[in-house]
């Protein structure tokens, strides 16, 4: 009986029992108390959970309706404490001992004063002097100089003297300035203009004679640059009848080297209706198209392309058309064409064939010719094939056509085993027939007829070397229960109905006429016990008290 489980009388709904046998124990999970009965048959309150949770909320803390308890200082806390006070508390108006109050420090002085609780008071302070003459400092030829100590103090303070002329220098000439009365003047010079803004800023500017960083540049004559020359921008025009480029390879798209997403080529402006169509023609390799294949383009109108601000061809425009290309090839491989290749020119003059069928010339193209779907086997050992052929020698249709003959067509002979036949001509009436070796004869019966084996008997059967019953006797059953293989033994012939048990089960009889199949009653639970409940069915369970 390790770990059983005895369950003490319970009730989930009602507060207290009305009536507990002696000593008899009982807990309401309504209210989470216990009680035990008296001598009395009297429920009697002994604990529970309500009350340690009662004991288990109790805090130092100053708390409504909680229990008090004392903090490992031994205090607690309390908004109003009921108590007779004793002693000098009772009765006191000043200090027991008066305390006198001061001020010190390096920078302070101060007198004491007392105080004993009858009065208030006043502290009065005076900061000690730095030794800092008081005055001025500064102007318009000085400036003044000091020191702070580390509580923020001025511990010492001098005027300096400053010059008030500024010697200024240029690639040629040096000159001074009195800063009090002269005037600073920025003088521009050729191509190069000077200004103050409102913001007493000082700004240069150049026109477009000077080569400058910024805004539009002209420049009358011939340009000599030594060393490269770096332009960085959206455009370049070169307004020239004539461009010489010294290297032998123009690199194009040189910051694309860790990308591939714009077009690279070349392109030109033409219009054929006297500049209303502006229209454009290249040579471009697309990286829209999978293969990144090489397009020669003419006829497109795009406005991207007017003032060279597109990266890519836009080849769904309506007016984009592959121009034509007069060229010799002589390697690589044609794919992908629009239109089929003549008969004059090595081609076939058609863009498809179906799959399977004969190609055939017919005057312009090679063409399929359809099949004639005759495709199958024909003719067997009961059948001859009847075919017919079209123009070009294929069969175009095939009929299969029974062999028949008339027995009159067999007019001699006795028809053989080797051909289907008996090799006989008569046979004996209701005998069974065999095969001798040459034909199929007559075989006597063997005079076995009649009924055998019933309800406790079983036949004993002999059979002649053509399988058939020579002789039969009766023979009654007996078998050993090792023999019975198969269906389960019910109760009412000495069976249990059942063909397997739980491990360690309990049998017993769960059918009311005790007829019924026996049964295993088992329980994984450690401690359970075999009872009995409300409808006399036994089952395994833990004790249980009952409720209320």
């Amino acid at each position: 009986m390790a770990n059983t489980v005895i369950q003490l009388k319970y009730s989930e709904v009602t507060a207290t029992p009305t009536l507990l046998n002696v000593a008899e124990p009982a807990y309401s999970n309504s209210s989470g108390k216990l009680f035990i009965g008296d001598n009395n048959s009297t429920p009697v309150l002994i604990g529970g959970k309500y009350y340690v949770d009662r004991v288990d909320e109790a805090t130092s803390a100053n708390t409504a309706n909680v229990i008090v308890k004392r903090d490992s200082a031994g205090s607690f806390s309390a908004s109003v404490v009921r108590a007779a006070l004793y002693g000098n508390a009772n009765t006191a108006t000043t200090l027991l001992n008066g305390r006198n109050f001061g001020l010190t420090g390096p920078d302070i002085t101060s007198g004491n004063i007392g105080f004993d609780g009858s009065a208030a008071v006043t502290l009065q302070a005076n900061l000690s002097t730095t030794g800092v003459s008081a005055g001025t400092y500064g102007g318009s030829s000085q400036i003044p100089t000091f020191a702070v100590d580390s509580r923020g103090r001025i511990t010492s303070a001098a005027n300096v003297s400053i010059s008030t002329t500024l010697n200024i220098a240029a690639d040629t000439g040096t000159n001074a300035v009195a800063l009090a009365t002269d005037t600073l003047t920025f003088v521009g010079g050729d191509g190069i203009t000077s200004s103050i803004t409102p913001t007493d800023n000082v700004r240069f500017d150049v026109d477009n004679t000077v080569i400058r960083t910024t805004g539009n540049q002209t420049i009358s004559g011939n340009l000599a640059i030594t060393g490269n020359l770096t332009i960085l921008g959206n455009t370049i025009t070169a307004n020239v009848s004539s461009l010489v480029i010294n290297d032998p390879l123009i690199q194009l798209a040189a910051n694309n080297e860790t990308s591939d997403a714009v077009d690279i080529g070349f392109y030109g402006h033409y219009s054929d209706d006297g500049g209303t169509s502006l229209r454009h023609a290249g040579l471009f390799r697309d990286v829209s198209a999978s293969d990144r294949r090489f397009i020669l383009f003419t006829n497109l109108m795009d406005s991207g392309l007017d003032n060279s601000a597109a990266v890519t061809v836009n080849t769904a425009q309506s007016s984009f058309a592959v121009a034509n290309l007069q060229a010799n090839l002589i390697g690589g491989k044609v794919s992908g064409l629009t239109q089929a290749i003549a008969i004059a020119d090595g081609g076939t003059n058609t863009t498809s064939f179906n799959t399977g069928n004969l190609v055939f010339f017919n005057g312009t193209s090679l063409a399929s010719i359809a099949n004639t779907g005759t495709a199958g086997t024909y003719a067997n050992a009961s059948h001859v094939a009847v075919i017919t052929t079209d123009a070009y020698g294929r069969v175009s249709s095939v009929t299969n056509t029974s062999i028949a003959i008339d027995t009159s067509q067999v007019i001699s002979g006795t028809l053989p085993i080797a051909r289907g036949g008996t090799n006989q001509t008569t046979y004996t009436t209701g005998a069974m027939l065999q095969f001798d070796g040459t034909s199929i004869s007559s075989l006597a019966n063997t005079g076995t007829a009649a009924t055998y084996a019933n309800a406790s008997h079983v036949p004993v059967i002999t059979t002649d070397v053509y399988g058939r019953v020579s002789a039969v006797t009766n023979t009654a059953i007996a078998i050993a229960a090792s023999q019975i293989t198969s269906g389960t033994l019910g109760v009412a012939r000495g069976g249990t109905g059942a063909s397997s048990f739980t491990t360690k089960g309990v049998i017993v009889s769960d059918s009311a006429s005790g007829t019924g199949a026996l049964s295993a009653l088992a329980s994984s639970t450690e401690g359970h016990v075999l009872q009995i409940n409300a409808s006399g069915v036994p089952t395994f369970a833990h004790l249980n008290g009952g409720f209320f």
